[in-house]
């Protein structure tokens, strides 16, 4: 599977003088490492593969295993473990680096596979877990640690901006084949891909002032602000269209039945944070992975969530 040749890459790039830490890839990079990694009948089509790449990314962050960042990078998110409440704790889900699994096995006695990524632990008990987790430099949360720690919709900060600033104008950087897009949310209805409006040349864009969120067609993210153009990152840009959402009252709408627990984000990006959260709460429906399955005790928990960013639940 793509997402599993992925995770062994990013897993395995890490510097000899810093063994400890993942390095990053460009998007470019990576893609180039997966295709001498197929078959030869199976490297001809580049456009395809790189397509296949960004949606497996995107499906990776969305679990945590990975982390996005500027300049088209990506890297394996730090290791961590996932325990329910119970302060009797039966097994674990590990994401993130793979460098770390086996020592999650041993610190735990598992006496499992070292791959294994569900985890049954010797001790059952959470506290215990946790401590001996913590001395191989693995994180362990609950399920409520994740909810406290969502970061609020905003548009970005100015540590955010600083040293990312890009020349101005933009379409003078970009090829001429690529298409540039702006966030302007202009009806209650529209999903949040339809929100993204094609923008055909730098005077339409002089003529736009109101469209800050800009995206180009490599997924690259830009921020207009203060006469400059700015380069974000993918989680900074999710915030900042949830906080356009409230500036200009158009809170976006999405498809949630209450009922049977069923959240439809085939067409809606959601903060990292907020991602991970709802991934690790549901199960993908089986007609679309992106139709979320939220079992009867967690949907309060997603419902909270996602009206903390704003959205209206319909």
């Amino acid at each position: 599977m793509l997402s599993q040749t992925i995770i062994h890459i990013l897993s395995q790039h890490r510097a000899a003088e810093r063994p400890h830490q993942p390095q990053t890839l460009s998007c470019h990079q990576l893609a180039s490492l997966i295709k001498f990694s197929l078959p030869p009948h199976q490297r001809e089509n580049d456009a395809a593969l790189r397509a296949d790449l960004d949606v497996e990314l995107n499906n990776l962050e969305a679990q945590g295993e990975v982390l996005l960042g500027l300049g088209k990078r990506v890297c394996m998110a730090p290791p961590t473990l996932l325990i329910d409440e119970e302060t009797l704790v039966t097994s674990l889900q590990f994401i993130g680096d793979r460098a770390y699994l086996p020592l999650a096995h041993q610190a735990l006695q598992t006496h499992q596979h070292p791959t294994t990524t569900i985890l049954c632990p010797k001790s059952s008990n959470r506290d215990r877990i946790q401590a001996k987790l913590k001395t191989v430099g693995i994180r362990c949360l609950t399920v409520d640690q994740v909810m406290e720690k969502l970061p609020c919709y905003q548009t970005p900060t100015a540590q955010q901006l600083s040293g990312h600033q890009w020349q101005d104008p933009i379409f003078g950087q970009i090829a001429q084949e690529s298409s540039v897009k702006g966030y302007l949310p202009t009806n209650q209805w529209q999903s949040q891909a339809e929100r993204w409006q094609t923008i055909e040349s730098q005077v339409h864009l002089d003529h736009l002032p109101a469209i800050q969120l800009l995206k180009l067609a490599n997924g690259t993210f830009l921020w207009r602000g203060d006469g400059k153009i700015y380069e974000i990152s993918p989680d900074v840009a999710h915030l900042a269209m949830f906080a356009i959402d409230q500036q200009v009252q158009f809170s976006l709408r999405l498809t949630w039945d209450e009922h049977l627990g069923r959240l439809d984000l085939r067409r809606t990006s959601l903060p990292r944070d907020y991602a991970q959260m709802v991934w690790r709460l549901s199960e993908p429906d089986l007609s679309h992975s992106r139709i979320r399955l939220v079992d009867a005790q967690n949907r309060a928990r997603v419902a909270a969530a996602l009206r903390k960013l704003g959205c209206e639940l319909v």
